[in-house]
């Protein structure tokens, strides 16, 4: 924003500006500037492009006058936006000037650069500059302009002077400067007119005819960002702080859309939010102006701003160390509750693989368990028909017995008693049956059985459907029967015998020092 300090300087430096029609408008939020602050690299993109066009112009032009006036624009266009090139511009309008030996534009050329000597806060170049102007000889059209720069130079001594009867002798000739410039205005604009009822300890009525040209002014044109901070700036005074934010928000987005990098209503709406509590915007929108102030090398705004920037930044930092150190505790409970919860999980990894150990332990339990009810279901079986058939044989044998004997036939009855035959077909009969029963409860015994031996030393029985001694003895180990003596008995056979058997096939096996583990699996 244009250079001033209070209502008055700001009337005075744009008291030029007219007014163009526009009816009331929501009062833009904190969170519409924040959307502008984001968007304003675009805004400055489009700003120095048209400088560019005008650069262009001004190269393609072929006479002084030409060279003059587009190089008043060009100054214009810089003023707020770089001083440097600002000055650079202003420079050549006087060389252009006093080529043409133009007094007019010699004379605004001064004040231009007096001007702009006051935004870099050298007012001593500022003063010899207005004071090179003699006044008989200025052009009446520059008189308004004369005038406020004049009083916007006493102004800025009185808040330079470091005491007080200096103070109020530069304010009493900044008040005349404005008596004059109202005198040499035939029609007074507004500016002229809010100043001369601020003067006046008159704020209703400067309030008023603001208001009323504010509210004819669309948000992007840049004299509203020059109506919006001077109301702001009543409402200041008035101790209305929210009309006084609501305002600033105001100027603050007309400042971005017009890529205005020389501006107060930023800075002063950050010292508002940070007394309120809002460090965070606070701090945002001083380092923006900051940043701003020092592109457009504006130092009497840096200087400004460094009395309550180090306040903020340091708020800002302390506020930014207790987030980091709240964040670090978050990320250590994070942290151990992350290992707490990785903990938990190998813990119940480790849970479910013992469940699943389990679980498979007792599914192969309860397979054994249904394996051994169907085993004692066939046998049972088997052994009830065994029985009744062995009763009915001996019954048979019995009175064979009793007939022989009387029938007195005392040699064949001896014969028949020494004789094995009949054992020996019962022995057949019954082995006969186990092998039966066996293969019909492990179908497929033989082939698992012959897996765990080596190829060349696999056991085939003789005849398909029974088993051979050293299979039944393995059968009867898969049953359960591990003891030699049962298993001899059974057999009826030596317990060397069926150790040797035991140990013969285990060697041949492949792995014989689990292989009868693995017999119970078959």
């Amino acid at each position: 924003m244009m250079k001033g300090r209070g209502l008055a300087t700001v009337i005075a430096v744009f008291s030029a500006f007219l007014l163009h029609a526009q009816n009331n408008r929501p009062m833009p939020t904190l969170d519409d500037l924040d959307r502008e602050i984001a968007m304003s690299a675009s805004y400055d993109k489009h700003f120095e492009n048209e400088i560019l066009k005008v650069k262009k112009q001004y190269k393609a032009a072929r006479t002084k006058e030409e060279r003059y006036k587009l190089s008043d624009k060009i100054f214009n266009l810089y003023t707020s936006y770089r001083i440097d090139s600002a000055i650079v511009y202003a420079e050549h309008k006087l060389q252009l000037a006093q080529q043409m030996n133009n007094k007019k534009y010699i004379d605004d050329s001064k004040l231009n650069l007096a001007y702009l000597m006051m935004k870099g806060g050298q007012l001593k170049d500022a003063s010899d500059f207005v004071n090179s102007i003699q006044l008989q000889q200025l052009d009446p059209n520059l008189f308004f302009y004369y005038f406020s720069t004049r009083k916007t130079l006493y102004e800025s001594l009185a808040s330079a002077a470091l005491t007080s009867g200096k103070r109020n002798y530069y304010n009493q000739i900044a008040k005349s400067c404005n008596d004059s410039l109202l005198a040499h205005s035939d029609k007074p604009d507004i500016w002229s007119r809010a100043e001369q009822y601020v003067n006046h300890h008159q704020d209703e009525q400067a309030k008023k005819i603001l208001l009323d040209s504010y509210r004819k002014l669309d948000v992007g044109d840049r004299r509203m960002g020059f109506i919006a901070y001077a109301l702001a700036t009543l409402y200041g005074r008035q101790k209305n702080t929210e009309a006084e934010k609501q305002y600033l928000i105001a100027a603050a987005i007309s400042d971005l859309r017009n890529s205005v990098k020389e501006y107060l209503a930023l800075q002063q709406l950050a010292v508002i939010l940070f007394d309120e509590g809002d460090t965070q915007r606070a701090y945002a929108y001083m380092d923006h102006a900051l940043n701003d102030a020092i592109f457009c090398n504006a130092r009497q705004r840096t200087i400004a701003m460094a009395d309550v920037w180090p306040v903020i930044l340091k708020s800002h930092e302390r506020e930014t160390t207790m987030r980091m150190i709240w964040l670090t505790l978050a990320l250590v409970v994070i942290t151990l509750l992350s290992i707490f919860l990785l903990v938990m999980i190998i813990y119940i990894r480790r849970k479910m693989a013992v469940l699943k150990v389990v679980r498979t332990q007792l599914s192969n339990t309860n397979k054994q368990l249904k394996e051994s009810n169907q085993i004692k279901d066939e046998y049972i079986t088997r052994f009830l028909a065994q029985c009744s058939t062995y009763i009915d044989k001996l019954d048979s044998y019995r009175k064979h017995i009793y007939r022989l004997f009387t029938a007195g036939k005392r040699t064949e009855l001896l014969e028949t008693l020494k004789s094995q035959d009949f054992v020996d077909r019962e022995l057949e009969t019954f082995y006969n049956s186990f092998d039966e029963t066996f293969l019909g409860l492990f179908p497929d015994f033989v082939e698992k059985f012959n897996a765990l031996l080596k190829p060349e030393e696999q056991i085939i029985p003789k005849q398909a459907g029974h088993l051979s001694t050293d299979l039944r003895i393995f059968a009867l180990i898969r049953l359960g029967v591990t003891e030699n003596e049962l298993i001899c008995s059974f057999l009826r056979c030596s317990k060397a015998t069926v150790y040797a058997y035991r140990s013969r096939i285990r060697l041949k096996s492949l792995d014989p020092d689990s292989f009868d583990e693995q017999i119970l699996q078959l």
